[in-house]
């Protein structure tokens, strides 16, 4: 894994270690997304001058949506139980690093890193739905477009976790299945084959890409229906995927990993030769409810017929 680039000037007289791998692929991602979506509109009759403030609104809404979401993630580690009000919650307000040894508030809020992409994925559809609001643009016809530069920039995106070392990646497993399964040396540098879960999701959001700016989009679908599909596609992808990754259980439906007996648990390799999926996560829950949205307007409005044509 490389996190950083180095960049030997950079270093010495600033005492930075580079720019880092996730955040040039990031940068890679929302380039094709901007290459993408002005082609798109323009291809189907809608206003490309909106083109730049819909990906600044949706880069925004991605980066605020998802810290929100990662401070959600790791609530329970910012507010412990301690006794009284003051304790519990307003030490870990007033104090930049929280309590010592445990996750902190502003510190993880305005960090580089802890990013949750459904987090970033619902406030960068808020934003720029709201941009369409004002503008009282079609939003289902911007959506529509914005589809096939949101399946290439989540695919890219994605590498950049992979590359970096970034902490999502799947549990330990006897598979040996080229590039799928990897031995994990990032963050925590257990050196256990996992999952290579950033990369299954990559492939399949190139997939989805290919689908929809080669074939999709020329179809002549109802209004909403490429967004619609998208929904379904990607909820049931990122649904499918997290039952191979290490993630918290919002519910429990069965005992989790006996963490209490592993010493450094999410570093040890034998925190991952246990780790198995005991309840549903955060993201799978936000995925079942994107694909209950998605299949609720593709039946209402018959999605899946094709516009008539004059």
């Amino acid at each position: 894994m490389i996190d950083r680039i180095p960049v030997p000037f950079l270093k010495q007289f600033f005492n930075w270690d580079g720019p880092s791998t996730f955040s040039i692929l990031m940068m890679l991602g929302f380039l094709a997304a901007s290459y993408l979506l002005p082609k798109e509109l323009k291809r189907r009759n809608l206003e490309p001058e909106h083109s730049d403030w819909l990906l600044l609104l949706g880069i925004l809404g991605t980066l605020v949506g998802a810290k929100i979401f990662f401070i959600f993630e790791i609530w329970d580690q910012i507010f412990m139980e301690t006794p009284g009000f003051d304790g519990r919650f307003l030490y870990p307000l007033t104090h930049w690093y929280g309590f010592p040894g445990r996750m902190a508030l502003w510190d993880n809020l305005f960090s580089g890193s802890g990013l949750v992409f459904y987090g970033g994925f619902l406030f960068g559809i808020l934003f720029i739905s709201l941009y369409m609001k004002y503008f009282k643009l079609d939003v289902a016809s911007y959506l529509d477009a914005a589809v096939p530069s949101m399946a290439i920039g989540y695919a890219i995106g994605r590498l950049g976790c992979w590359v970096s070392g970034d902490g999502c990646y799947g549990f330990a497993t006897d598979l040996r299945i080229p590039l799928l399964v990897f031995d994990y040396h990032g963050a925590h540098p257990s050196g256990v084959p996992v999952w290579n879960t950033p990369l299954i999701e990559s492939i399949i959001s190139f997939v989805f890409f290919a689908y929809f700016q080669f074939w999709a989009k020329d179809q002549g679908f109802r209004k909403f229906s490429i967004g619609a599909q998208y929904l379904i596609l990607h909820g049931f992808a990122r649904l499918m995927v997290e039952f191979l990754r290490v993630n918290k259980a919002v519910f429990p439906f069965i005992d989790p990993p006996p963490l209490v007996n592993i010493p450094n648990a999410e570093q040890n390799p034998e925190f991952l030769s246990q780790y198995y999926w005991h309840g549903f996560s955060q993201s799978q829950w936000v995925s079942i409810a994107i694909i209950a949205v998605g299949i609720f307007f593709f039946v209402k409005w018959k999605l899946w017929e094709k516009e008539a044509t004059v």
